[in-house]
């Protein structure tokens, strides 16, 4: 509907339209309205609002609500403890000897096996050192010889009295001396053949190796020369800070210790997910336990163990830490989105069958909303444990909820409490299949030799 347009005139207020023969050949002419005075206008503005007026929808029309019923499943609580990884092995590759480094050759980054060649010192003055070793070795060994000789010959003079006691005495002690100066030489030749195998230096395990610190042509040290890094990565370390109460739970001392003294085999299961992870998808096992607390943080330092099959960990990454606390126990579980607060306190909407008597005396059964307040435990793959229910002494369930309860879980912003709704019954949740609980299940086994 338009609004009728007005068109102001000099005329006098409230004078009637008909005394001015302009306003009829106006109105004739379709030229437009001239004044008509505040009534006029009332009713115009009347009419053009009523024009956008939507009638109320019928009072017996029932609100469209989806439920869903519960999944009952076993569920074990956990604590989540940010951390951050560690190699499994650091290496800090040093030269064991003083020269020139003549090559490197290995690719900076990449893999190496235990016995590659990863830097080359120039060997020639060690060889020269060997050299030296060997000649003196032969020069010991002729000395040790003819003292031999000596002292033999010696003897056989004592039976004819051609020499002394004390010419043999002589003799057998320049004999010894000789063969003990053999051992010595021997012991030079073995400490210059070693420092020329150290003219080699190579990976002492296998792992990934850093670049490289120092290139050829430069001077390196004996023991003090760091020329690269080597890590060993088939697994890796996650460090994480434990809260004092969380410790004390696993250690038995706790309400939930009785399953959780497994911590002391220092085998207790734990799931790691990455950064950029929405899941906890890696499976390790704590392996370290600080012997004491941070009495500034009042947390205790853990470490865990995990696989590296794909090489994609590294060491400083930061990592999410689930850790499994107390028993395992039977539980509902219901969406997230089903959950609704009411200044702190958690509730859910239920749907409850009731039956009711008409005026003309028939039964008439109704779907109604039920508030029902609700504690919610943790979270399962996008699904939220429920206490138990609490019943009052008459039976009624004032808490928690029942197995084959219907929940809202869409449409519930349009209803209140003994509102009478029209329900559309969604399929329940699939159980999330007890992930921790096979994950500690594993790991017994595995300590066990099955």
């Amino acid at each position: 509907m338009t609004a009728v347009p007005l068109q102001l005139s000099s005329s006098t207020p409230g004078r009637k339209v008909a005394d001015e023969p302009e306003a009829a050949s106006g109105l004739a002419q379709g030229r437009g309205w001239r004044w008509l005075g505040a009534p006029a206008i009332l009713l115009a503005a009347g009419l053009t609002a009523g024009c956008s007026y939507t009638s109320p929808p019928p009072k017996d029309k029932k609100v469209e609500v989806v439920v869903t019923t519960p999944v009952a499943d076993e569920v074990l609580d956990y604590q989540d403890f940010t951390g951050r990884m560690d190699a499994f092995r650091t290496i800090d590759i040093r030269a064991r000897v003083t020269g020139y480094v003549d090559d490197a050759p290995f690719k900076e980054g990449d893999k190496v096996r235990k016995g590659d060649v990863l830097f080359q010192i120039d060997p020639r003055t060690y060889q020269a050192l060997v050299d030296q070793a060997v000649a003196d070795l032969a020069t010991r060994k002729a000395q040790t010889e003819k003292a031999e000789a000596m002292y033999r010959r010696s003897l056989g003079l004592v039976r004819n009295n051609a020499a002394t006691k004390e010419d043999i005495d002589n003799q057998k002690g320049d004999w010894d001396v000789a063969r003990a100066t053999i051992l010595q030489s021997e012991a030079k030749l073995r400490e210059a053949k070693l420092n020329l195998d150290f003219c080699q230096v190579t990976s002492p395990l296998d792992g990934r190796i850093s670049r490289r610190y120092v290139d050829p042509g430069n001077l390196v040290k004996a023991d003090d020369t760091v020329l690269t890094t080597l890590v060993a990565d088939e697994s890796v370390y996650a460090y994480f800070d434990v809260d004092e109460r969380t410790y004390l739970d696993l250690v038995g001392e706790g309400p939930s210790a009785p399953a959780s003294t497994r911590l002391k085999d220092l085998k207790f299961p734990v799931l790691m997910r990455l950064a950029n992870a929405e899941e906890f998808t890696h499976a390790g096992y704590v392996d370290f336990l600080d012997n004491r607390l941070n009495g500034n943080t009042g947390t205790i330092r853990m470490r865990a163990v995990f696989k590296n099959p794909r090489d994609t960990f590294k060491s400083g990454l930061f990592v999410r830490i689930r850790l499994p606390v107390g028993s395992a126990y039977k539980a509902l579980l219901i969406s997230d989105e089903a959950l609704q607060s009411d200044q702190g306190r958690k509730y859910v909407y239920v749907v409850k069958t009731v039956t009711e008597k008409t005026e003309d005396g028939t039964k008439e059964k109704k779907e109604v909303v039920e508030y029902r307040p609700v504690t919610p435990g943790q979270s399962i793959q996008g699904l939220r444990a429920i206490g138990a229910a609490k019943k009052d002494p008459e039976g009624k369930v004032v808490e928690g909820l029942e197995e084959g309860e219907r929940v809202i879980i869409s449409g519930m912003q349009r209803v209140r409490p003994n509102t009478v709704v029209q329900a559309k019954l969604q399929p329940p949740p699939k159980p999330p299949g007890f992930p921790l609980g096979k994950l500690l299940t594993l790991n017994e086994r595995e300590r066990v030799g099955e």
